[in-house]
């Protein structure tokens, strides 16, 4: 059986167009984010590695800090467009994730628990907005339980590792190293395509499964 950091590489190495698939709570039916705010090709996801059990991986505190990339005004510019464009993006995402309406205190089912606890635990500890939104949308639960479930996370399993980055807009990112091994830079459409990629694989694993229980059991009992 494939654990969440394989199911995570897996989705990485083989993602599709959020197009190709029918679920009716996923983001297939809205525009996909611009091209021009696509991760470039030399930040692809690379295999993922797991980490030596020798090696100590310092806490984002102890990280030195990266100096500031020189940035033209011809670039300046360019970046003017596609930071335009995301804030439209993301306030149509926002408006369609304040939409969602679920139960206050019902919990999440198996596959919405596998799909979070893979972010979580391979991805980010400390999500941003746009990511939650995301989220949200996939999975169909409103953005305050998704909130909610990452905060009691943090909660409960306290502090760990993280590592500081920023996507291409220069938005501050905290990463777990698995997903710094996996891509070094990550991004809203990056982001979107991974989690649609595995939600929908669970979902088909789970329906497999099910299946293979139901069989089972009207062999033995029938």
């Amino acid at each position: 059986m494939q654990t969440s950091l394989d199911l995570l590489a897996d989705a990485a190495a083989h993602r599709t167009s959020p197009h190709t698939y029918n679920d009716p709570h996923d983001l297939s039916h809205s525009p996909s984010l611009s091209p021009s705010c696509s991760p470039s090709p030399e930040c692809q996801p690379r295999p993922l590695k797991r980490p030596n059990p020798g090696v100590t991986v310092r806490g984002a505190h102890q990280l030195r800090p990266r100096k500031k990339a020189h940035t033209s005004r011809k670039g300046s510019r360019l970046c003017v467009k596609p930071k335009a464009e995301f804030k439209v993006r993301r306030k149509e995402l926002m408006e369609r994730a304040c939409r969602i309406q679920s139960l206050e205190n019902s919990p999440v089912n198996e596959q919405q628990l596998f799909v979070l606890r893979t972010v979580y635990d391979e991805i980010t500890m400390y999500p941003t907005e746009p990511w939650l939104v995301l989220m949200a949308i996939v999975l169909h639960r409103s953005l305050r339980q998704v909130k909610n479930w990452f905060s009691n996370q943090r909660q409960k399993n306290g502090a760990g590792d993280v590592v500081c980055t920023q996507t291409d807009l220069g938005e501050r990112l905290r990463l777990r190293t698995s997903a710094i091994e996996l891509c070094d830079r990550w991004s809203d459409s990056f982001f979107e395509e991974i989690i649609m990629v595995v939600n929908y694989r669970t979902k088909r694993r789970l329906q497999w499964e099910r299946a293979q229980a139901m069989n089972k059991f009207t062999t033995t009992h029938f």
